[in-house]
């Protein structure tokens, strides 16, 4: 599916034309050197480029079926964990519904930081609106979703956040070790030395 949508979205002679004057203006680029896709939703005449449209049917279809997988994924494992959670002990209950909100929240943030704004890139052109807009540095942001998936594990599952906060404390306790060491050595100190006296 995803060689559909890289053929689909392929740049032609037309989606050349429609970005050469705009990529001169603006970046002193020649669009025929650089690579890349262009997704352009209509011609010259208004009619859809059924060719780029079917890029984003193929996407809209991934996506879609992504989702049916996690979404049914979810439900399934929430019916089954709470009729076999409740044979556990307490620990281990929370343990394991610490797990299931750590994999709720990991569906939400590719939502909100992949699929939307991927979203919105496949479905702006077909309003046809002359915008200009930095989107290098939103699709840039994209590379947040692995981090925060880490993060999100080591929040919510009690053991890795303790332990987080423990590793925290000790790295912040050796610098203000680090930090007070640096300034005695640094402090000023004045020796005196008594007069020596000799008896005759």
């Amino acid at each position: 599916m995803a060689f559909l949508s890289t053929y689909f979205i392929q740049i032609d002679d037309y989606s050349k034309k429609y970005f050469e004057l705009e990529m001169i203006q603006k970046f002193s680029l020649d669009f025929s050197d650089i690579s890349g896709f262009a997704l352009v939703a209509y011609d010259t005449n208004g009619f859809i480029r059924w060719r780029n449209v079917c890029c984003t049917i193929n996407m809209t279809f991934i996506m879609m079926f992504q989702y049916s997988i996690i979404l049914y994924c979810a439900v399934r494992m929430y019916f089954e964990m709470e009729s076999k959670v409740q044979i556990l002990s307490p620990s281990l209950r929370n343990l394991h519904r610490q797990f299931y909100k750590t994999l709720l929240l990991q569906v939400v943030t590719p939502t909100v930081t992949l699929f939307a704004p991927v979203s919105v890139l496949i479905y702006l052109p077909f309003f046809d609106l002359q915008l200009d807009l930095p989107f290098g540095i939103s699709t840039s942001a994209l590379g947040l979703y692995p981090a925060l998936d880490a993060l999100i594990v080591m929040y919510v599952v009690q053991d890795y956040r303790e332990a987080m906060n423990n590793t925290f404390k000790r790295v912040i306790n050796g610098l203000h070790i680090l930090i007070s060491s640096v300034d005695v050595g640094m402090t000023p100190t004045a020796t005196f030395r008594s007069p020596a006296v000799f008896n005759s």
